[in-house]
């Protein structure tokens, strides 16, 4: 693999993450100095980057399950499994309901009939 095949705008967009992790670690270390306002615009700075990083790689990864999803049509089998556990919980809250509705028309008729 070699790095000078890939497109420009890729070299130049990892070029320029690898200098401001180097300009953070640098001024992070105290190597280079930079007084209250430096400071302050600079952890904004990071703090805007970092929700940045954060949003893109959300639609990233969201774009890539919704994009798996969709072209192999069909569940993995702990997707399975995790379904007919749901399956499984609703069929015995039905049955927890029925079962308690029946114990409270037995306790209306014993009230009922005393």
């Amino acid at each position: 693999m070699n790095p000078t095949k890939f497109p420009v705008i890729y070299q130049a967009t990892v070029a320029s993450v690898v200098v401001f992790l180097l300009l953070m670690f640098l001024i992070n270390q105290g190597v280079i100095p930079l007084d209250v306002s430096g400071l302050l615009t600079y952890y904004s700075f990071q703090v805007f980057t970092v929700l940045l990083a954060s949003v893109l790689g959300g639609i990233l990864i969201g774009m890539f399950i919704a994009t798996r999803a969709l072209s192999s049509q069909g569940f993995t089998p702990f997707e399975v499994s995790m379904l007919k556990l749901k399956d499984d919980i609703h069929n015995l809250e039905k049955e927890v309901k029925s079962i308690t509705k029946a114990l409270d028309k037995g306790q209306d008729d014993k009230e009922n009939g005393e």
